[in-house]
């Protein structure tokens, strides 16, 4: 059975299952309300939003597992501009200082390979990802397949939020699931994820995650209320996954 897959046991399983279950329903829903022969090969699209650290590459990673080679994960940090692209924008210390703020990412793109995934005729689209470690964008590490990838699911702090660009974007996802975390606990976990972005000490790292990441974590929070579901995150405790908006 689809629920009772075994993941490796490193990894804590809380809200994920019941989530799951309510994608693959929605999902299928979906495929047989549309009857629009254009529109059979158009996969159903989750959005899963949090703040910076709140666990959503991991949950995304159990999603994948659980709904198997259907389900593809479509990371927003892909969308990054390069470096090399904010040193030639106004005051490039400053963009590339603060990248991981809603203005270092280019929305537009993102829109755009969501757009081919839901109306294309491509049979494959080439998504990049990004290496914190290398510190860019990766050209075509991930890919979606059509009429295998009945269910994409884009994982992102900004996929709810309402300026900069990024409004577009929520119109696009099928069904949104919010994250809660504790801003105060993720950041305290960044200081020491974000320890392997190159040029920096680990005291900068310190400080910037206190300076960027929380500000940008509050804004990712003003965005929730445009969630259909939130759900805590495992880091605090787990919790079933809730109708409503998020509190």
């Amino acid at each position: 059975m689809l629920f009772r897959e075994i993941l490796p046991t490193d990894i804590k399983v809380s809200w994920e299952p019941e989530a799951a279950r309510t994608i693959l329903d929605s999902a299928r829903i979906s495929d047989s309300d549309d009857n629009d022969e254009n529109r059979k090969d158009r996969p159903f699209v989750v959005g899963i939003v949090g703040i910076p650290g709140s666990g959503k590459s991991t949950s995304c990673e159990i999603l994948q597992s659980l709904l198997k080679s259907q389900c593809m994960v479509l990371p927003m940090d892909g969308y990054h501009y390069s470096l090399e692209t904010l040193r030639q924008m106004d005051n490039p210390q400053d963009m590339i200082y603060r990248r991981g703020a809603p203005d270092t990412f280019d929305p537009k793109a993102l829109i755009n390979d969501l757009d081919r995934i839901l109306t294309g005729k491509e049979h494959t689209v080439s998504i990049p990802g990004f290496d914190h470690s290398v510190g860019d964008p990766t050209p075509n590490q991930h890919t979606f397949v059509r009429g295998q990838h009945r269910i994409v699911i884009c994982e992102g702090i900004y996929l709810l939020h309402d300026q900069d660009g990024w409004e577009q974007v929520k119109d696009l996802l099928d069904y949104t699931i919010y994250i809660k975390a504790d801003i105060d606990m993720c950041v305290e976990r960044l200081k020491e994820r974000n320890k392997c972005i190159p040029g920096y000490t680990e005291e900068e790292i310190e400080i910037r995650c206190e300076v960027v990441d929380r500000r940008n974590a509050e804004t990712v929070l003003r965005s929730k209320t445009f969630a259909d579901h939130y759900v805590q995150s495992e880091a605090i405790g787990s919790a079933s996954l809730s109708t409503g908006k998020a509190d």
